[in-house]
């Protein structure tokens, strides 16, 4: 019994570990967060099309916090690279937000877009 023990538990810790760090980026993140990110990034887009320059910036904050609320859970299944390119990506956006500049703003949202998507992976 004793030895059957000691070969069971290490293996379920074992097993635990695997799926809690395999299934972080379901577990970390909620359903809400991902909607959020893709929502305001929608919203970015359709604003910098049409001109909207305001609410565009606006709604970059709003995409900001929810990106921010979503780092520390990000941080057990992410590299913390793609994190960094991400926050990289929001700073640039912005930039090129206030220069209001259409064809910059819309390469860095959709290469925003791709870094969040790469997340998942």
């Amino acid at each position: 019994m004793s030895k059957i023990t000691s070969y069971i538990i290490p293996i379920f810790t074992l097993i635990f570990f695997v799926f809690i760090m395999q299934g972080g980026l379901f577990w970390a993140t909620s359903q809400q967060e991902k909607k959020d990110m893709l929502q305001y990034s929608s919203q970015i887009e359709n604003d910098i099309i049409n001109g909207h320059w305001e609410q565009a910036r606006g709604n970059l904050k709003h995409l900001d916090l929810s990106f921010k609320k979503a780092v520390p859970k990000l941080q057990y299944h992410a590299e913390i690279d793609a994190i960094d390119s991400i926050k990289e990506d929001l700073a640039r956006l912005g930039g090129y937000i206030d220069a209001e500049q259409m064809g910059s703003s819309l390469a860095e949202l959709r290469e925003l877009n791709e870094h969040w998507d790469n997340l998942k992976n």
